[in-house]
Protein backbone atom coordinates (compact mmCIF):
# COMPACT_ATOMS: atom_id res chain seq x y z
CA UNK A 1 0.00 0.00 0.00
CA UNK A 2 1.27 3.46 -0.85
CA UNK A 3 0.16 6.67 0.79
CA UNK A 4 1.44 10.12 -0.13
CA UNK A 5 3.79 8.45 -2.57
CA UNK A 6 5.46 6.44 0.19
CA UNK A 7 5.17 2.75 0.92
CA UNK A 8 3.52 2.11 4.26
CA UNK A 9 4.56 -0.93 6.26
CA UNK A 10 4.27 -2.06 9.86
CA UNK A 11 6.74 -4.31 11.62
CA UNK A 12 5.91 -5.46 15.14
CA UNK A 13 8.55 -6.68 17.59
CA UNK A 14 6.70 -8.65 20.24
CA UNK A 15 8.45 -9.43 23.51
CA UNK A 16 7.68 -11.92 26.22
CA UNK A 17 4.58 -13.91 26.90
CA UNK A 18 1.73 -11.51 26.44
CA UNK A 19 0.74 -9.52 23.39
CA UNK A 20 -2.17 -7.29 22.97
CA UNK A 21 -1.73 -3.56 22.62
CA UNK A 22 -3.80 -3.40 19.48
CA UNK A 23 -5.03 0.07 20.36
CA UNK A 24 -2.04 1.46 18.51
CA UNK A 25 -3.58 0.25 15.28
CA UNK A 26 -5.89 3.25 15.37
CA UNK A 27 -3.00 5.58 14.50
CA UNK A 28 -2.92 6.86 10.93
CA UNK A 29 -0.70 4.59 8.89
CA UNK A 30 0.86 7.23 6.66
CA UNK A 31 4.45 6.46 7.52
CA UNK A 32 6.54 3.37 7.95
CA UNK A 33 6.46 2.35 11.56
CA UNK A 34 7.64 -0.27 14.00
CA UNK A 35 5.60 -1.29 17.02
CA UNK A 36 7.19 -2.77 20.12
CA UNK A 37 4.83 -4.60 22.44
CA UNK A 38 5.42 -6.85 25.39
CA UNK A 39 5.17 -7.82 28.99
CA UNK A 40 6.10 -10.80 31.07
CA UNK A 41 4.52 -13.50 33.17
CA UNK A 42 5.72 -14.47 36.62
CA UNK A 43 7.68 -17.69 36.79
CA UNK A 44 8.90 -19.98 39.53
CA UNK A 45 12.56 -19.67 40.51
CA UNK A 46 14.64 -22.20 38.61
CA UNK A 47 11.96 -22.75 35.97
CA UNK A 48 13.58 -23.19 32.56
CA UNK A 49 10.98 -24.42 30.08
CA UNK A 50 8.02 -22.29 31.06
CA UNK A 51 5.09 -22.37 28.63
CA UNK A 52 4.48 -19.19 26.65
CA UNK A 53 0.96 -17.84 26.22
CA UNK A 54 0.17 -15.90 23.07
CA UNK A 55 -2.99 -13.82 22.90
CA UNK A 56 -4.65 -12.14 19.90
CA UNK A 57 -2.13 -13.72 17.55
CA UNK A 58 -4.42 -13.68 14.52
CA UNK A 59 -5.31 -10.03 15.09
CA UNK A 60 -1.66 -9.03 15.41
CA UNK A 61 -0.66 -10.89 12.26
CA UNK A 62 -3.58 -9.46 10.32
CA UNK A 63 -2.62 -5.90 11.33
CA UNK A 64 1.10 -6.19 10.53
CA UNK A 65 3.34 -6.87 7.57
CA UNK A 66 5.94 -8.67 9.68
CA UNK A 67 6.23 -9.85 13.31
CA UNK A 68 9.45 -10.58 15.20
CA UNK A 69 8.58 -12.73 18.22
CA UNK A 70 11.16 -12.19 20.97
CA UNK A 71 11.42 -14.28 24.14
CA UNK A 72 14.21 -14.13 26.69
CA UNK A 73 13.05 -17.30 28.50
CA UNK A 74 10.54 -20.08 28.19
CA UNK A 75 9.30 -21.85 25.09
CA UNK A 76 10.14 -20.21 21.78
CA UNK A 77 7.21 -18.89 19.72
CA UNK A 78 7.08 -20.61 16.34
CA UNK A 79 6.27 -18.15 13.52
CA UNK A 80 3.27 -19.08 11.38
CA UNK A 81 4.05 -16.84 8.42
CA UNK A 82 7.14 -17.08 6.18
CA UNK A 83 8.08 -13.43 6.70
CA UNK A 84 7.98 -13.64 10.53
CA UNK A 85 10.81 -14.77 12.82
CA UNK A 86 11.65 -15.58 16.42
CA UNK A 87 14.55 -14.10 18.42
CA UNK A 88 15.89 -15.27 21.78
CA UNK A 89 16.71 -12.15 23.77
CA UNK A 90 15.22 -8.81 24.75
CA UNK A 91 13.48 -6.31 22.50
CA UNK A 92 16.45 -4.03 21.95
CA UNK A 93 18.62 -7.00 21.00
CA UNK A 94 15.88 -8.20 18.65
CA UNK A 95 15.74 -4.81 16.94
CA UNK A 96 19.51 -4.78 16.45
CA UNK A 97 19.45 -8.32 15.05
CA UNK A 98 16.64 -7.32 12.69
CA UNK A 99 18.52 -4.20 11.54
CA UNK A 100 21.62 -6.28 10.85
CA UNK A 101 19.64 -8.74 8.73
CA UNK A 102 20.12 -11.68 11.07
CA UNK A 103 16.42 -12.55 11.17
CA UNK A 104 15.84 -13.14 7.47
CA UNK A 105 14.47 -10.77 4.88
CA UNK A 106 13.57 -7.31 6.22
CA UNK A 107 10.19 -5.83 5.33
CA UNK A 108 11.35 -2.43 6.51
CA UNK A 109 14.77 -0.83 6.85
CA UNK A 110 14.84 0.75 10.32
CA UNK A 111 16.57 3.76 8.74
CA UNK A 112 13.26 4.41 6.93
CA UNK A 113 11.05 4.09 10.01
CA UNK A 114 9.34 7.37 10.90
CA UNK A 115 7.53 6.23 14.02
CA UNK A 116 8.30 3.82 16.86
CA UNK A 117 5.48 2.83 19.22
CA UNK A 118 6.46 1.07 22.45
CA UNK A 119 3.75 -0.69 24.46
CA UNK A 120 4.55 -2.68 27.58
CA UNK A 121 6.00 -2.33 31.06
CA UNK A 122 7.51 0.97 32.16
CA UNK A 123 10.98 -0.64 32.34
CA UNK A 124 10.71 -2.02 28.81
CA UNK A 125 9.58 1.32 27.38
CA UNK A 126 12.31 3.17 29.25
CA UNK A 127 14.85 0.65 27.92
CA UNK A 128 13.74 1.40 24.37
CA UNK A 129 13.88 5.13 25.08
CA UNK A 130 17.47 4.90 26.32
CA UNK A 131 18.61 2.49 23.58
CA UNK A 132 17.40 4.87 20.86
CA UNK A 133 20.14 7.25 21.96
CA UNK A 134 22.84 4.58 22.35
CA UNK A 135 22.93 1.02 21.01
CA UNK A 136 20.01 1.48 18.58
CA UNK A 137 21.02 4.92 17.35
CA UNK A 138 23.17 3.76 14.39
CA UNK A 139 20.22 1.78 12.99
CA UNK A 140 17.45 4.40 13.27
CA UNK A 141 16.41 7.43 11.26
CA UNK A 142 17.76 10.54 12.93
CA UNK A 143 14.45 12.41 13.14
CA UNK A 144 12.01 9.62 13.95
CA UNK A 145 9.15 9.95 16.44
CA UNK A 146 9.00 7.60 19.45
CA UNK A 147 5.72 7.10 21.31
CA UNK A 148 5.03 5.11 24.46
CA UNK A 149 1.61 3.84 25.53
CA UNK A 150 2.05 4.86 29.16
CA UNK A 151 0.64 2.50 31.80
CA UNK A 152 -0.05 5.05 34.54
CA UNK A 153 -2.20 4.03 37.51
CA UNK A 154 -5.85 4.52 36.50
CA UNK A 155 -8.98 5.05 38.53
CA UNK A 156 -11.97 7.12 37.35
CA UNK A 157 -11.32 7.00 33.56
CA UNK A 158 -13.42 10.17 33.27
CA UNK A 159 -10.78 12.29 31.55
CA UNK A 160 -8.97 14.72 33.84
CA UNK A 161 -11.10 14.28 36.99
CA UNK A 162 -9.39 12.28 39.77
CA UNK A 163 -5.75 12.82 38.65
CA UNK A 164 -4.78 9.27 39.62
CA UNK A 165 -3.29 8.89 36.13
CA UNK A 166 -1.30 12.13 36.22
CA UNK A 167 2.08 11.63 34.53
CA UNK A 168 5.06 13.95 34.91
CA UNK A 169 6.83 15.09 31.73
CA UNK A 170 10.07 16.99 31.30
CA UNK A 171 10.94 18.67 28.02
CA UNK A 172 14.43 17.27 27.20
CA UNK A 173 15.28 20.42 25.26
CA UNK A 174 14.21 23.13 27.73
CA UNK A 175 13.86 21.30 31.05
CA UNK A 176 10.26 22.54 31.36
CA UNK A 177 8.10 20.39 33.65
CA UNK A 178 4.45 19.68 32.86
CA UNK A 179 1.86 16.99 33.53
CA UNK A 180 -0.38 14.84 31.34
CA UNK A 181 -3.55 12.93 32.21
CA UNK A 182 -2.76 9.47 30.83
CA UNK A 183 -6.41 8.37 30.69
CA UNK A 184 -7.00 11.29 28.31
CA UNK A 185 -3.83 10.74 26.27
CA UNK A 186 -2.08 7.43 26.90
CA UNK A 187 0.24 7.70 23.87
CA UNK A 188 3.04 10.05 24.94
CA UNK A 189 6.43 11.04 23.54
CA UNK A 190 9.02 8.68 25.06
CA UNK A 191 11.68 11.34 25.52
CA UNK A 192 9.33 13.54 27.56
CA UNK A 193 8.08 10.88 30.00
CA UNK A 194 9.63 10.86 33.48
CA UNK A 195 9.93 7.08 33.88
CA UNK A 196 11.32 7.35 37.42
CA UNK A 197 8.13 9.18 38.39
CA UNK A 198 6.03 6.53 36.60
CA UNK A 199 7.84 3.67 38.33
CA UNK A 200 7.36 5.31 41.75
CA UNK A 201 3.64 5.78 41.05
CA UNK A 202 3.21 2.18 39.95
CA UNK A 203 4.94 0.90 43.10
CA UNK A 204 2.16 2.45 45.16
CA UNK A 205 -0.09 -0.39 43.98
CA UNK A 206 2.48 -3.17 44.41
CA UNK A 207 1.13 -4.55 47.70
CA UNK A 208 -2.42 -4.69 46.35
CA UNK A 209 -1.19 -6.41 43.18
CA UNK A 210 0.82 -8.99 45.17
CA UNK A 211 -2.18 -9.80 47.34
CA UNK A 212 -4.36 -10.16 44.25
CA UNK A 213 -1.81 -12.50 42.65
CA UNK A 214 -1.66 -14.60 45.80
CA UNK A 215 -5.45 -14.88 45.86
CA UNK A 216 -5.58 -15.83 42.16
CA UNK A 217 -2.85 -18.43 42.65
CA UNK A 218 -4.82 -19.91 45.56
CA UNK A 219 -8.09 -19.85 43.59
CA UNK A 220 -6.70 -21.34 40.37
CA UNK A 221 -4.97 -24.06 42.36
CA UNK A 222 -8.13 -25.32 44.01
CA UNK A 223 -9.43 -28.59 42.60
CA UNK A 224 -13.07 -27.45 42.68
CA UNK A 225 -12.13 -24.44 40.52
CA UNK A 226 -10.36 -26.67 38.02
CA UNK A 227 -13.31 -29.05 37.86
CA UNK A 228 -15.86 -26.28 37.45
CA UNK A 229 -14.06 -24.29 34.75
CA UNK A 230 -12.17 -27.09 33.05
CA UNK A 231 -8.72 -25.77 33.87
CA UNK A 232 -5.99 -28.03 32.55
CA UNK A 233 -2.47 -27.88 33.97
CA UNK A 234 0.14 -26.95 31.33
Amino acid sequence: MKQNGKASARVTVVMGAVLAALGAASHAQQDQRIEITGSSLRRIDGETAAPVQVFKREDIEEATDQVIWATDWGTEITPQRPQDAHFRGNIVEAMIAYAEGKLGEKTVDLKDVDRIIAIGSDRMMNGVREARHSSLKPYLKEHHVAIGSINSPMQCMMKEVCAQCLQRHVNPHTGEEFFVFSCFNQDQHLDFVDFKNLNDRLKANSIQEKLTNMWLDRTFGREEFKDRFGVVNA
